[in-house]
């Protein structure tokens, strides 16, 4: 079923027409193109995926509904979305004309976001689906840390919705390993294993810009550099500087 609704997405159409262009099509695991900046080798970029894996991720209504009509749900099924107020609404909505296509009703319904975490994260209380911004794929976080994103019990696994020995064994592997190329192919594998699971329905990223005055120097374009937590804060803006020659030669 969930590999029948990941089906019904067309990915690359979302990315053309919702952004405008303005996102990369291809689908990912939890880690997303941006873990090259760790180094070469790290992550499961989608050029790297078997054939078998891309075609999971291709839009096929067809498919989707022979996969549905084999799962017992020949004609389609009802299900739910609690949804946070502050996400991105209106593409929820366009999933859900997807889903129509191929049988699935989804009901929206949407919270507050301290509501949504309390309901989802904290009491646990959805049954079905969630959506909240960010989400659980394309993450570009450090290994170890990702490697926790879909933990039993981890802080780090906001919904709490998978609980899989498999997928634990990769953190316990990866702390055990002996040398950075044996971390590389561990951070591999557990990629690719959230993806052919389906642990969560795949969207697309959207980019991401940063945007600054060229008299302030020291700056980048790094991200969250602004809003990451004080140590990082301290980082960067003890780095930053303003050219006021040239500040005041833009003002006139």
């Amino acid at each position: 079923v969930r590999k029948a609704m990941q089906m019904a997405i067309d990915l690359p159409a979302i990315a053309a027409t919702y952004y405008g262009g303005a996102a990369d099509p291809s689908p990912s695991s939890f880690s997303s193109s941006a873990m090259s900046r760790w180094g070469k080798g790290w992550g499961f970029p989608y050029q790297e995926w078997p054939q078998d894996l891309k075609d999971e991720y291709a839009y096929n209504p067809a498919l989707a509904k022979k996969l549905l009509a084999e799962a017992g749900y020949p004609n389609g099924f009802k299900t739910n979305i609690v949804a946070d107020i502050a996400a991105d609404l209106d593409l929820l909505q366009v999933i859900k004309s997807y889903f129509q296509q191929v049988g699935i009703d989804m009901e929206i319904r949407t919270l507050e976001s301290a509501a949504w975490v309390r309901y989802v994260q904290n009491e646990k209380k959805h049954d079905q689906l969630a959506y909240h911004s960010g989400g659980s794929l394309h993450r570009a976080h450090e290994p170890l840390r990702q490697l926790t994103m879909f933990q039993t019990g981890s802080s780090s696994n906001p919904h709490m919705a998978v609980s899989d020995p498999v997928y634990d064994s990769f953190y316990d592997k990866a702390i055990a390993a002996h040398n950075e190329e044996e971390v590389k192919k561990i951070f591999r594998d557990a990629n690719e294993y959230v993806a052919r699971h389906h642990f969560a329905i795949c969207l697309v990223q959207p980019m991401q810009y940063s945007l600054y005055q060229p008299w302030f120097k020291g700056y980048h374009g790094q991200f969250g550099a602004i809003s990451w937590s004080p140590p990082s804060l301290s980082f960067y803006t003890a780095r930053f500087w303003i050219d006021r020659k040239l500040k005041k030669k833009m003002r006139r």
